[in-house]
């Protein structure tokens, strides 16, 4: 299984993010999960314009046409069948029954993008969301607690309180606040079963994020 991660093919779906920081942002995983995931590629979709569509749905259908390890990356909404409102629009998720994990940059841009500055952010929460669904395709769980990587960041994978919140506090609280690094519970259990060892790299080079600083089966 492991074999068939190493190569990511990140799928966009839409055309908000340009293949040029789709490319940046692949770079960005290579690095973070140095060892586990060696290459990337990209690919586009096409599918009509919309603005929700079914998470799991749309994870079934990018493993249909194209298998293997695969982020898909949309600007439209991601939608969920939970009876609660609140919870059934999501920023990403991952398919357990398959190695596809999807995400949604509906949610992460700032209410206008008019600088450079704005969209750096926009590429650092998509990059952060992506980071965390990709954590789980190699068994990492959510931290419901806030957890700091050893650089003081919280872990890719802290998840906190959602509704405590709501959706624009959560993203500058929780996404904003995650890192790039791995907390010392999941680089122990990655290295336990994949025998990873995470490097700190320079991830300031390319302006891509401002500072050192991405839910299991769509939670």
């Amino acid at each position: 299984m492991l074999k068939k991660r190493t190569h990511l093919n990140i799928v966009r779906i839409g055309s908000d993010i340009t293949f040029s920081s789709l490319k940046v942002i692949g770079q960005r995983i290579v690095e973070t999960f140095a060892g586990l995931i060696g290459e990337f590629s990209l690919s586009h979709f096409n599918t009509p314009v919309v603005e929700s569509i079914d998470a799991h749905l749309l994870t079934m259908v990018l493993h249909d046409e194209y298998g293997g390890h695969i982020l898909g990356i949309t600007d439209a909404d991601l939608k969920t069948s939970d009876w609660d409102e609140f919870y059934n629009s999501i920023v990403g998720g991952k398919n357990p029954k398959n190695d596809v994990a999807v995400v949604s940059t509906n949610k992460l841009s700032p209410p206008q993008i008019q600088s450079e500055k704005d969209y750096d952010l926009y590429l650092d929460r998509t990059l952060k969301v992506s980071l965390h669904e990709l954590g789980h395709n190699f068994g990492l769980t959510d931290h419901a607690s806030f957890r700091k990587s050893r650089d003081g960041t919280l872990c890719p994978m802290s998840r906190g309180e959602f509704n405590k919140f709501g959706y624009r506090g959560y993203v500058r609280v929780v996404i904003d606040g995650r890192g790039l690094y791995f907390c010392e519970e999941c680089t122990s259990f990655l290295n336990s079963i994949y025998g990873y060892k995470q490097k700190l790299v320079n991830f300031l080079k390319d302006g891509l994020v401002s500072q050192p600083s991405v839910l299991n089966a769509f939670s």
